[in-house]
């Protein structure tokens, strides 16, 4: 249940962010994608990679001492870890939604890498059941 509402706050965050920028609800930049707007799609791609690499970092922490936590715990500690995994990727959608209304108009690739990574990074990077029941066991 925690990995799917995880999931579901990622795919859904990603949804709105894709259904304001198709809608045209938040207006395209117009800027070029040079200067400092390309520094800034830098700066962006620097926070989603870090906050994937501090999601690894903090998951692999929580499963070694997973074991060690107090049984009536266990729960509200995999849902409290899953939902704070999926905010912090939720990140990367908020950054394609600024960098849509810098350069929009001029790099909606870039834009929309950002809103796909979010429910990629959590597909990817959080344990699923079988590897808190592992945990258990390890």
């Amino acid at each position: 249940m925690a990995y799917g509402t995880g999931l579901a706050l990622c795919f859904g965050t990603s949804g709105l962010v894709a259904l304001l920028l198709v809608l045209g609800v938040v207006p395209a930049g117009t800027h070029l994608q040079e200067g400092p707007f390309l520094q800034a799609g830098y700066l962006f791609t620097g926070l989603v990679f870090l906050s994937a690499a501090w999601v690894w970092w903090r998951s692999n922490l929580v499963l070694r001492a997973f074991k060690d936590l107090p049984e009536p715990q266990r729960p509200g500690a995999l849902l409290r870890e899953c939902l704070l995994y999926a905010v912090v990727f939720e990140t990367s959608s908020l950054c394609g939604l600024a960098y849509w209304m810098l350069v929009g108009q001029q790099a909606p690739r870039h834009v929309w890498g950002f809103v796909v990574m979010t429910p990629l990074l959590f597909l990817s990077l959080v344990p699923r059941f079988p590897r808190w029941a592992r945990a258990l066991r390890d």
